[in-house]
């Protein structure tokens, strides 16, 4: 069975003492993140609209999306240290609140 876990900003401490609590020792742990695409999609939205249809390299939403991933992967490589068990990660776009 596997124990999973929906990582945020605000709550992944007692997210992670609760999931330490429930999970067994053989139970799989996977920990959920999911990072609010909206933002990426606006400034990419925007940018085609109304900045520079012709220059995508400068689209601001490519850049937003890195950011995102980045800050979810090291959201999640704290949570990761803070379980001291081996855990299965998964980091996706999406509405994640």
């Amino acid at each position: 069975m596997s124990v999973v876990v929906w990582i945020t900003e605000g709550t992944w401490p007692a997210r992670v003492d609760a999931t330490l609590t429930r999970a067994g020792a053989g139970e799989e742990i996977v920990q959920l993140y999911v990072y609010d695409d909206t933002l990426a999609e606006t400034a990419h939205g925007a940018f085609a609209g109304l900045l520079g249809r012709g220059h995508p390299e400068r689209d601001p939403g490519h850049h937003i999306e890195q950011l995102s991933e980045s800050a979810g992967r090291d959201l999640l490589d704290s949570t990761a240290r803070q379980l001291g068990r081996p855990a299965r990660t998964l980091l996706t776009p999406g509405r994640g609140r």
